[in-house]
C-alpha cells in the first residue's frame, strides 16, 4: 500500500497525482487517503524528506502518453532498498482533468517533474524508470536537470520521432503493413478505406487516418469518441500482441538462423558494470552471464542490426522535411475538423447509454492521438535528443535500457539508434519478448536493473 498519497496544483489547469511508497514519514495528522483532498491538508509535514528510511529514491514514469500509473508500478522496486514515486502525468490517471490537452507537452511533464521534485523535498532521484513514452520523458529531463538524475532505466526505447508515430499510425508501411488486416479495419471505423493503397501518391497525406481519429476522439461528440476509441485501442492492441511469426516480407536477416550458442538476451555492454563489465560489444547472454563470448559476438552484432524494422545500417533513416502548415511552424496543435462526423457511420456500443457516453473520457487515446499528431508541437525543445551535445549531458549517468527483440509497438530501431548516440549505455535485448512490461523476461530484467543501481549483489 501507498505510504502516502496526495496531489500537486502545477498551473491554472492542470493538477497531478502521487503515490509514494516505501517512505518513513511522520504525520502531523491523518493521512491521505487519496488524490482529491488540498494538497496542503495531506497529513505530513511540509519539510519532510523522503528516502531516509531505504535509501534510494526512485520515480517511475508510465507510458501512452496517457497510460497512467498502478501500484504494482512500484514493486519494480526491493522495499528494502528503495522509496518510490508514482505519479499520473497531465489529464490521465487520477490527475485532474482528465484527457485535458491544454498546456500538455513534453516541456510542461518536465516541469512537473522537477516541481514534484521540490515538492517531496527529494535532492535527486537516484533511478529514473520510464517504459515506452515514459523513456522519453526519462530522457528529457535527464538532459534538462543532469544533476538531479542517478541512474536511468529505460524500458521499450521510444523518443517520439517522426518516424516512430509514422510506424505505428502512417497509412504506408510500418505497422500498417505488418497487420494489413488489423489495419483495413482501423481506417474503416472512421471512413478511410484503402488509405494504404500502393497506388496513393507523395501528394496524400500519411496521416490522413490518425488525423480523422484526432478528430473523432477530441471533438465533442461522445458517440464518436466512443466509437473511434474501440477502433483505437482494438488496432494499438492488434500491434501490441503481433505475433513476428505471422510477419509477412520481413527482412531477410531476420529469418536467419539464430546461431546455436545463442541465449535468450542480446546485450551490449556499456562502461558501469554488470556481471560482464569486461566486455565492451555485444554478445549473447542467459540470464546468468554470457556464453562463450568470444565466439558469438560477430553473430550477435549481425543480430541486433537484423531486428531493425523502420531503418537500416547504423542509422536510422531521416525523418522528412516538415510541411509549411507543420504544427511545428504554426506553435498550436492541429485544430479539429468539425465535418468529420458526417463522414463516419457510428453508434453507441450495448449496454452504453447517452448520458454514460457524454461523461466517458478515454484519456489514454485521447492523449496517445494528441501526441501523435502534433508531435512536433509536443516535443518542441526536445526534437534532437540524438544529438552529440543533448547526450554529452548526460553521458555520465549509469543507464541501462531493456528492450524487446520483438516489440512492433516502440521497435528495436529506436534503442539502436540511441545506443550509437551513446555506446557508454548498456543495452539488454530480450529476443523473444514483446512490449509488455509484465513480459517474464522483461520484469526480470527491470527488477534486475533497479537492484543493481540499488548496489544488491547476486
Amino acid at each position: 500500500n501507498a505510504t502516502r498519497n496526495g496531489t500537486l496544483e502545477v498551473d491554472s489547469t492542470h493538477t497531478l497525482c502521487y503515490q509514494l511508497y516505501g517512505l518513513d514519514l511522520q504525520p502531523n495528522s491523518a493521512a491521505n487517503d487519496g488524490c482529491s483532498d488540498d494538497d496542503n491538508s495531506d497529513g505530513y509535514s511540509s519539510n519532510a524528506r523522503i528516502g531516509e528510511k531505504n535509501g534510494k529514491v526512485a520515480i517511475f514514469l508510465h507510458g501512452g502518453p496517457g497510460a497512467g500509473c498502478y501500484p504494482n508500478h512500484a514493486r519494480f522496486f526491493s522495499p528494502d532498498h528503495y522509496s518510490v514515486i508514482l505519479f499520473d502525468q497531465r489529464g490521465c490517471g487520477r490527475s485532474t482533468p482528465c484527457g485535458e490537452v491544454v498546456n500538455n507537452t513534453l516541456a510542461h511533464l518536465v516541469h512537473d517533474m522537477e516541481a514534484l521534485r521540490m515538492h517531496l523535498n527529494v535532492d535527486k532521484f537516484d533511478v529514473v524508470l520510464g517504459g515506452s513514452w515514459g523513456t522519453t520523458l526519462a530522457l528529457a529531463y535527464a538532459t534538462t536537470y543532469p544533476e538531479r538524475v542517478g541512474g536511468l532505466i529505460l524500458r521499450g526505447v521510444c523518443l517520439f520521432r517522426r518516424q516512430e508515430v509514422d510506424w505505428l499510425f502512417g497509412g504506408i508501411g510500418g505497422a500498417a503493413r505488418l497487420n494489413a488486416e488489423g489495419w483495413k479495419e482501423f481506417e474503416a471505423a472512421v471512413g478511410m478505406d484503402g488509405c494504404n493503397d500502393d497506388s496513393m501518391d507523395e501528394s496524400n497525406d500519411k496521416r490522413a487516418v490518425l488525423h480523422r481519429y484526432y478528430d473523432c476522439l477530441l471533438g465533442s461528440d461522445p458517440i464518436l469518441r466512443i466509437h473511434a476509441m474501440r477502433a483505437w485501442m482494438k488496432w494499438e492492441m492488434s500491434i501490441f500482441g503481433y505475433n513476428n511469426s505471422e510477419s509477412k516480407g520481413s527482412n531477410e536477416a531476420e529469418n536467419q538462423k539464430q546461431p546455436e550458442d545463442s541465449g535468450p538476451l542480446l546485450v551490449w555492454d556499456g562502461a558501469f558494470g554488470g556481471f560482464s563489465a569486461f566486455l565492451r560489444g555485444w554478445s549473447f547472454q542467459n540470464t546468468d552471464g554470457p556464453i562463450d563470448v568470444g565466439q558469438t559476438d560477430r553473430h550477435a552484432a549481425n543480430k541486433a542490426q537484423s531486428l531493425r524494422r523502420f531503418s537500416f545500417g547504423s542509422e536510422a533513416v531521416p525523418p522528412e522535411p516538415i510541411k509549411e502548415d507543420d504544427n511545428a511552424l504554426l506553435g498550436t496543435p492541429r485544430p479539429i475538423d468539425t465535418k468529420t462526423g458526417t463522414l463516419i457511420n457510428a453508434s453507441l456500443p450495448p449496454n452504453v447509454t447517452a448520458e454514460k457516453a457524454a461523461k466517458f473520457i478515454p484519456a489514454q487515446a485521447i492523449l496517445t492521438c494528441y501526441y501523435s499528431t502534433n508531435d512536433q508541437y509536443v516535443m518542441a525543445g526536445y526534437t534532437d535528443l540524438l544529438s552529440k551535445d543533448t547526450i554529452d549531458r548526460i553521458r555520465h549517468i549509469p543507464c541501462i535500457a531493456i528492450q524487446g527483440g520483438q516489440d512492433k509497438i516502440c521497435p528495436p530501431d529506436t534503442a539502436l539508434d540511441l545506443l550509437n548516440a551513446w555506446p557508454e549505455m548498456e543495452l539488454r535485448i530480450a529476443l523473444q519478448s514483446g512490449h509488455s512490461m509484465y513480459d517474464a523476461m522483461i520484469t526480470s530484467e527491470i527488477a534486475k536493473a533497479t537492484d543493481r543501481l540499488a548496489g544488491i549483489e547476486y
